[in-house]
C-alpha cells in the first residue's frame, strides 16, 4: 500500500505531457508505473513467465514510456517460445513477437532496423514464410541504403543476402536477382563503414556474404548476366565498378566482357583502380608494354595495399616476358617490401635469375656462367617456404634448374668446394652456396 501512495505522489508532480507518456489518464499512469515495476523486477531475475502479464499491461497502457519495453519484450517472448510445449500457445507467442517490431517501429522509428529484425525473427520461427521474410528484408534494405541512421545495422545486409540465397535455392528469385542482391549487400556495408569507420564488424559481415556467394559466383554464371546488362548500362559507372570488381574477384578477367567493361570504365573514370584493371587486361592479352604504361608510380601509389602488391607483381611479370629481367627484379623487390612473404614474388625472381643467366658470364668460367641457377633455386626454395601452396610447382622448377648447376669436375677445376659461399655479381648481386649438379 505504501508503494502505491509513493507512486501516486510521484504522478501528481509530473507535467501533463510527461504523464501522457505513462498513460492516457492518471489511472492508466498509475497502473503503468505499477506494472513497469513488477515486470522489470521479474525480468532482472530471469523470471520471464512471471514478467509476461505485467509487461503486456505496460504495452497496452504506455508503450511509448521506454524503448526498453520492446527490447525486453523480445527477450521475454523468445524465452516463452523456447519453453512452450503447446503448439497453439507457442504460435500465439510467435505472433506477438513478429507484431512487436511493428509496434516498436510505430513508437520509436528505426524503420530499417525493425523491418530487418522482424524478417530475421520470421525466418527463425516461420521458415516456410520465406517470401514474406524476403519482402521485409528488401524493404529494410531500402532504408539501410537511404538512411544515415543505420551505421550500426551491419547485420542486416548479411541476413538479407542469406535470405536471397535461400530464395534462389527455392526458385523464388533468379540468378541475376541474386547477383544484384550481392552487389546491394556489399554496397550497403560500404555505406555503413563510411558512416561509422570504427564499426569493426563490417569486414566480418562482408566475409560472411562472400562465403555465402561463393557457390553461385562461377564465371559461367556471371559472364552471361553482365554481358546482357552491359548492353544497356555501358555508361553506368556504378554498374561498371561493381561488375569489374566481381569479375576480377572471381578470376573471370580473360573474358571479352571484362575487357569491354574495363575499357568503358577507364574512359568514363580514369582512376588508379580502373588503370590497374586496364593493365590486367593488357597483360592477359600479351600487351606487356602497354600494361606497364598504365601502372605508373603515381597510379600504383594510390592503390590499396593488396592491389598495390598485385600491381607490382603484374609489372614484374610483364618485364620478365619482355626479357627486361633487372626491371622485373626491382618490381619484385617492391612487392617484397610490401609483403615479405609473397611466394609469387620469389617464384618470379627465380624465373628471372634463370632466364637472365646468359647475361651473367662473370669471369667467363663455366662456373660463373651457371652460378645464376644457384640463385634461381634459392628463390624457388624461398617461395615454397613462405607459401607452402606453391610447393608442388616449385619442386618441379628446382628439379629442372638444379640440373644446370656446375658439375663437380668444374668446381674441382676452379678450386671451389660444395657448401662454400659464392657471390654472384652481374645485373643482380646474390650470395649463395656452392652446389654441384647431380
Amino acid at each position: 500500500m505504501k508503494k502505491i501512495f509513493v507512486v501516486a505522489a510521484a504522478l501528481m508532480g509530473v507535467s501533463a505531457l510527461h504523464a501522457q507518456k505513462y498513460g492516457a489518464t492518471p489511472e492508466d499512469s498509475l497502473s503503468c508505473l505499477q506494472n513497469l515495476s513488477v515486470y522489470q523486477e521479474h525480468f532482472k531475475q530471469g523470471n520471464y513467465t512471471e514478467a509476461y502479464d505485467a509487461w503486456k499491461q505496460v504495452l497496452s497502457l504506455c508503450p511509448s514510456s521506454s524503448k526498453n519495453n520492446f527490447i525486453r519484450g523480445n527477450t521475454i517472448l523468445k524465452n516463452l517460445i523456447a519453453k512452450e510445449k503447446d503448439a497453439a500457445v507457442r504460435t500465439g507467442y510467435v505472433d506477438e513477437l513478429i507484431a512487436l517490431w511493428d509496434s516498436r517501429r510505430q513508437y520509436f522509428g528505426e524503420t530499417g532496423y525493425c523491418l530487418g529484425m522482424q524478417a530475421a525473427d520470421l525466418r527463425a520461427y516461420r521458415p516456410k514464410e520465406l517470401r514474406k521474410a524476403l519482402d521485409l528484408f528488401t524493404e529494410a534494405m531500402r532504408y539501410v541504403e537511404e538512411s544515415a541512421q543505420i551505421k550500426n545495422f551491419e547485420n542486416i545486409p548479411e541476413m538479407y543476402f542469406n535470405a536471397c540465397c535461400d530464395a534462389f535455392k527455392a526458385g523464388l528469385i533468379d540468378k541475376e536477382t541474386l547477383i544484384n542482391s550481392y552487389d546491394q549487400s556489399i554496397t550497403a556495408l560500404e555505406t555503413i563503414a563510411a558512416l561509422n569507420p570504427k564499426n569493426d564488424k563490417v569486414s566480418e559481415r562482408e566475409r560472411g556474404i562472400n562465403t555465402l556467394f561463393e557457390p553461385f559466383a562461377a564465371c559461367q554464371d556471371l559472364i552471361p548476366i553482365y554481358t546482357k546488362k552491359f548492353e544497356t548500362a555501358s555508361s553506368d559507372i556504378n554498374f561498371l565498378k561493381k561488375a569489374t570488381r566481381m569479375l576480377n574477384m572471381r578470376s573471370c578477367t580473360d573474358s571479352d566482357i571484362f575487357f569491354a567493361m574495363t575499357e568503358a570504365l577507364y574512359k568514363l573514370e580514369p582512376t588508379p583502380q580502373s588503370a590497374y584493371l586496364m593493365a590486367r587486361m593488357c597483360r592477359s592479352k600479351g600487351e606487356n608494354a602497354q600494361a606497364i604504361a598504365y601502372l605508373t608510380e603515381d597510379v600504383v601509389a594510390q592503390l590499396g595495399a593488396s592491389d598495390k602488391e598485385n600491381a607490382y607483381l603484374l609489372i614484374a611479370d610483364a618485364y620478365m616476358k619482355m626479357n627486361r629481367f633487372n626491371d622485373g627484379r626491382m618490381a619484385c623487390n617492391k612487392v617484397l617490401d610490401i609483403n615479405p612473404n609473397n611466394g609469387r614474388a620469389y617464384l618470379l625472381l627465380g624465373f628471372m635469375y634463370a632466364g637472365g643467366a646468359g647475361s651473367c658470364q662473370g669471369d667467363g668460367t663455366p662456373v660463373a656462367a651457371r652460378a645464376p641457377y644457384w640463385a634461381a633455386v634459392d628463390m624457388f626454395n624461398k617461395a615454397k617456404k613462405v607459401d607452402p601452396e606453391l610447393t608442388e610447382a616449385v619442386n618441379q622448377q628446382i628439379a629442372v634448374y638444379s640440373a644446370h648447376f656446375p658439375s663437380a669436375d668444374d668446381l674441382f677445376t676452379y678450386g671451389l668446394r660444395e657448401g662454400d659461399s659464392y657471390t654472384i655479381s652481374c645485373w643482380f648481386t646474390h650470395t649463395t652456396t656452392i652446389r654441384a649438379s647431380r
